[in-house]
């Protein structure tokens, strides 16, 4: 699987680098994935969450550990990220938010089954997977103060990123993306 992955990335990357390569006024952070999670950082997440990581998830991790930048400004975390960076601490004071204004339960969960895998500072941003716990394991979804959507799995949420990322393409091609964002 490990493979699919590696195709995966390597596809991504070029759409990164399509939009770098647009981007003449710098409104977007441009970044390489980080190198490959070692199996050792794998385990320690696992053993700091109390379960395993959602194979999908791991099988990512296992070929590039996080991504800044990874869609606008949003950082798609790493094993040190999962293992509680202060961006994590920042999704995790988002989701205590989105859970106080019943977002959270709007969306058929409890706070308790996510799992905060992608965030940004600069907006409302933030992307949680549910826990192998949950009701429905390895479901990712994007909140901007709201459910904005959902994934049946990480590969899914990936895939369509990748998608986002190349509508940001053709948008910049069209001038449609100023200094101010949209």
């Amino acid at each position: 699987m490990n493979n699919n992955w590696k195709d995966r990335i390597v596809v991504m990357i070029y759409v990164k680098q399509e939009l770098q390569r647009l981007d003449r006024l710098g409104i977007m952070p441009h970044h390489l994935p980080e190198i490959a999670a070692t199996e050792g950082q794998l385990k320690a997440v696992e053993e700091h969450l109390g379960q395993s990581i959602d194979k999908g998830f791991r099988e990512f991790l296992s070929c590039a550990n996080g991504w800044k930048g990874f869609y606008f400004a949003v950082d798609l975390f790493g094993t040190g990220d999962l293992l509680g960076s202060s961006l994590m601490g920042y999704a995790e004071s988002m989701l205590e938010i989105l859970e106080e204004e019943n977002v959270i339960g709007s969306s058929g969960f409890s706070r308790a089954e996510l799992l905060p895998i992608a965030a940004t500072r600069e907006d409302r941003d933030l992307f949680v997977m549910a826990r192998a716990t949950s009701q429905q394991p390895g479901i990712v979804i994007w909140f901007a103060g709201e459910e904005i959507d959902r994934y049946p799995n990480f590969e899914e949420f990936f895939l369509a990123m990748a998608d986002y990322n190349r509508s940001l393409i053709e948008d910049l091609k069209k001038g449609e993306i100023t200094q101010n964002g949209a």
